[in-house]
């Protein structure tokens, strides 16, 4: 039997941005204060930008 209920995305539970310029916006900010890096990218799921402090591609 199968639910009818949506399955939730991988990214579910991510920040997302609409822009990769509010990504970049939040990223700078985010390594101002707590020091890191962050990587801004595309989502292959929900196609809007998160972050990511892994840099490999």
């Amino acid at each position: 039997m199968q639910s009818d209920e949506p399955v939730p995305l991988p990214c579910a539970d991510k920040l997302a941005f609409d822009t990769p310029e509010a990504a970049r916006a939040t990223a700078t900010v985010s390594e101002h204060r707590y020091g890191g890096k962050l990587r801004v990218y595309k989502c292959r799921y929900c196609h809007l930008y998160h972050l990511s402090t892994n840099h490999d591609d």
